[in-house]
């Protein structure tokens, strides 16, 4: 027979490896303002680059509320079960015009078009609607954002470059920028 104490730690000595590797480390992005208690300072003028423009480099996501309007159905998503669908804490069914019930209907036969649902990589603008993490670089000539989700990337080319006239498709398709003041302004072709 087993002995109990013995199944004990072998179950811990498993179960703590997964425990550790389940936190997150909290090494805070440098040259973020601060307030005295360590989170970043909203209120603090943008961080900038050796060049003078604005500097987006780091983690971008959702601010957890983790409010009382949350409850069960949303435990581990940084945004309100709302936003995924404006009636999910209704108590009756939406009332909807015809036209409306045709168009849900539409859309729930066509569903399985849409690349989301099959796990494939967002495409902008859905990407910046998500709930996932984005952690942003901004090196010479270029931005680079690194996407939690189906760990994707996009390129923004900021050095001059025009856009392609036959560009290779891409599910964040090509971009380039350029400066307009301190407002970056992105153009992308070839979408996938």
């Amino acid at each position: 027979m087993p002995n109990p104490s013995r199944l004990k730690y072998t179950a811990l000595l498993i179960a703590a490896p997964a425990a550790l590797f389940g936190q997150w480390l909290d090494y805070p992005t440098a040259g973020v303002p601060r307030t005295p208690d360590g989170k970043p300072n909203l209120a603090a003028p943008a961080p900038r680059q050796a060049d003078g423009k604005p500097d987006f480099s780091g983690m971008w996501g959702w601010i957890n509320t983790n409010g009382p309007w949350c409850g069960a159905q949303c435990t581990d998503t940084q945004v309100s079960r709302e936003f995924i669908n404006i009636a999910s804490s209704l108590k009756t069914p939406v009332p909807m015009q015809p036209w409306a019930e045709e168009l849900l209907k539409k859309r729930r036969v066509e569903q399985g078009l849409d690349p989301n649902v099959h796990c494939m990589p967002r495409d902008a603008p859905r990407i910046w609607t998500d709930d996932y993490y984005k952690r942003v670089f901004m090196v010479p000539g270029r931005m680079i954002i690194l996407t939690e989700r189906n760990i994707q990337y996009r390129q923004i080319f900021l050095d001059g470059r025009p856009l392609p006239k036959d560009p290779n498709p891409t599910w964040n398709g090509y971009s380039t920028g350029h400066w307009e003041g301190d407002t970056l302004v992105i153009e992308t072709t070839g979408y996938r």
